[in-house]
């Protein structure tokens, strides 16, 4: 019978001549197929193929059918579908493409490059590089121009292991590598995983081992938050192996106990392939050799018990093949004769690896215990099936060779047909180069002035912002005083200037951490304008220094002025948990009344700074708030304070003509020019 003759399809005379275009209801076996790729990532093909098989129809030709065989074709090994070769199911896929060809929904879900791609799989699988080459271009051709990036990290997948067949490694490598970066971006974890495992394997095949483990270690990684425990199960296998290659045997054995919790209960053919690895890698300890060797023992006739209740022939062949290489090893050449007999028997004319192995081992064993007619007999046979199997294998090397050539031909004629319309479009924009030259001359002019006219208003704007912020203090948001204008505040009424240094504002930061002193400053400047009246300008001279400047009239003496200062700045620190002390030196304006102007209002500042010294002695020492006044006496000649007001108020008060008011009067000051 043929192997497609199993599946439903339409009775003769009854199928439609296009069921593409029929106006019958088709139905939807989405949730069908959902199931069946859940089935198939699970590694329980039976159940996949029960659920898929009546789907299928021949030809398949809605896209709900050809969906089915695309998920039968891609999701399935070919050693699970008996029924569906590979071959077979690339000519179900052509016949398909065939009636999608002329309908222009067709390729709407990308439907035609997804069964390229799944063609490509099938003819890699098949060693028919040529025609995976030409299902591979026709993908990249359609998804050329188009945002589906999807699309294109499987396309780099499957080119990666299209070169890695016809021995192209580092091309293998660069599309891999790409088909990774785009999978982890795109957070597509199937794919990820694949192409992981791929690069492993690639690696490994080179002996790379730090590589081919770090790509694996990845895998795991990648898949430990799934709930996918086949998927776990079988990166960390893997990644066991790795470790075994690279003889970290201790560490393969964990990896390997870890795979078998998640599968001991769930999954029989993966706990009989982590029976087999256990054995495998127990067998390869180069230590404690009579101990590992009872546990490789026990572990592959639990692999090989496995395999045969699964019909596995393939790996109960080779289970019972490893364990007559330990009955060699052992001395036991009659028990692995014996094994190794009835390897040959299982595999018949199948698996040619395993077959000549046996022989290989058979020769040795027969020699071993003395028998070297027999001995000479299987190594014949050794010779024969190895000669044979070096054919195919050059057969099949020869393909790749002649594929390689195929690719460097096309790659020339390629570069040939890109040089020649290279000479083309130099010849057809010779003319046009001029023209873009000119236009680009003058867009570049124009570009150039819109630049400075644009850099030269962006700076206006940022002189105009800088200014601003100039003005103000960053935190207190209070006017600067270098942006005070002082001749604004004399309007003929006499004024007090009161410098208030505010110890608690120097280690601010420190103290509360800089957010909250941001706050707290922030709040001192809106409390500062609301507690003083209109009549009063403050402003900020240091971070922890500020200038009152207020018309005499509102307060009466300096004294109460002080003290209002004083209250307010102990009110405010109550409130933030701060010292509240402060020193506040004052002086009035005019300093001189008979000479209302001998002193500008902007020298002001000097001999407050002064006054504020001298308060800050006070404070010092008395440990309280204090204030300083410094004030002149009746009908000083202006000269004597042409010059720096600091220095000179210094020598008023040694000469007895600039007095002060304190509000400690009996604590000593020491004045820096009168004491030296």
């Amino acid at each position: 019978m043929n192997k497609v003759e199993v599946l439903p399809t339409y009775a003769e005379g009854t199928m439609p001549k296009n069921r593409l275009t029929s106006t019958k209801r088709i139905p939807n076996h989405a949730p069908s197929q959902l199931l069946a790729s859940c089935y198939a990532e699970l590694a329980d093909y039976e159940n996949s193929l029960a659920l898929l098989i009546p789907l299928l129809k021949t030809p398949s030709v809605t896209p709900d059918e050809i969906r089915t065989l695309n998920i039968i074709a891609s999701e399935i090994p070919e050693s699970e579908r008996p029924q569906l070769s590979n071959e077979a199911l690339i000519k179900m896929m052509f016949n398909s493409l065939e009636f999608m060809k002329d309908k222009k929904h067709a390729n709407k879900s990308n439907l035609v490059d997804i069964i390229h791609l799944t063609i490509a799989k099938l003819a890699l699988a098949t060693h028919q590089y040529q025609l995976a080459n030409e299902s591979l271009s026709q993908v990249k051709k359609n998804i050329k121009n188009t945002k589906h990036k999807e699309l294109v990290a499987w396309l780099a997948y499957y080119y990666g292991h299209y070169y890695d067949q016809i021995n192209q490694q580092q091309l293998a490598i660069s599309n891999f590598r790409t088909a990774n970066e785009m999978a982890d971006q795109l957070k597509l974890i199937k794919l990820s995983s694949l192409v992981k495992e791929s690069l492993s394997n690639l690696y490994q095949q080179k002996h790379r081992y730090t590589q081919a483990m770090d790509f694996a270690s990845q895998r795991v990684e990648l898949l430990l938050p799934t709930d996918n425990y086949v998927q776990q199960a079988d990166s960390l296998l893997k990644f066991a192996i790795l470790k075994r290659q690279n003889k970290e045997y201790n560490q393969a054995i964990i990896y390997l106990f870890n795979a078998f919790e998640l599968v001991e209960k769930k999954h029989k053919m993966l706990l009989a392939y982590t029976y087999l690895e256990l054995g495998r890698t127990y067998a390869s300890m180069p230590y404690d050799l009579k101990k590992n060797a009872e546990l490789a023992q026990k572990y592959l006739q639990n692999a090989r018990h496995h395999f045969q209740k699964l019909h596995r022939l393939e790996q109960e062949t080779e289970s019972t093949l490893l364990l007559a290489q330990l009955n060699i090893r052992s001395q036991d050449t009659g028990l692995a004769i014996l094994q190794l007999e009835s390897v040959l028997t299982l595999a018949k004319d199948r698996f040619p690896e395993l077959r000549v192995k046996a022989f290989e081992m058979l020769a040795l064993s027969y020699e071993l215990s003395g028998d070297h007619q027999q001995a000479n007999f299987h190594f014949k046979n050794f010779h024969s099936l190895q000669n044979a199997i070096k054919e195919k294998l050059f057969a099949l090397q020869q393909l790749k060779i002649n594929e390689q050539f195929q690719l460097i031909e096309q790659t020339q004629q390629q570069i040939q047909l890109e040089t020649k319309n290279n000479e083309l479009l130099l010849k057809n924009n010779r003319f046009k180069n001029i023209a873009y030259i000119v236009l680009a001359l003058l867009g570049v002019t124009v570009l150039f002035t819109l630049f400075i006219f644009i850099r030269h208003k962006k700076l206006v704007i940022r002189e105009q912002i800088t200014r601003k912020k100039w003005l103000h203090h960053p935190r207190t948001r209070l006017i600067s005083q270098q942006a005070q204008e002082y001749d604004q505040q004399y309007q003929g009424r006499p004024l007090f200037y009161a410098l208030v240094h505010i110890p608690f504002l120097s280690n601010l930061n420190g103290s509360k951490g800089l957010f909250s002193a941001e706050k707290i400053e922030f709040a001192l400047g809106q409390e500062l304008k609301n507690n003083f009246s209109q009549h009063t300008q403050i402003s900020q001279v240091r971070d922890n220094q500020l200038l009152f400047i207020a018309e005499q009239e509102h307060h009466g003496e300096a004294k109460k002025f002080a003290q209002d200062i004083e209250y307010f700045f102990q009110k405010f620190a109550e409130n933030y948990d701060l010292d509240g002390r402060v020193s506040t030196g004052i002086v009035a304006f005019p300093f001189l009344n008979n000479v209302t102007r001998a002193i500008a209002p902007e020298r002001m500042l000097n001999i407050t700074c002064l006054a504020l010294f001298g308060a800050c002695q006070i404070r010092e020492t008395v440990h309280e708030s204090s204030w300083l006044e410094l004030y002149a006496i009746e009908k000083i000649q202006p000269a004597f304070f042409d010059g720096d007001l600091w220095l000179l108020g210094q020598a008023g008060i040694d000469k007895g003509i600039v007095k002060l008011k304190t509000s400690h009067p009996k604590t000593p000051i020491t004045w820096p020019e009168i004491s030296r």
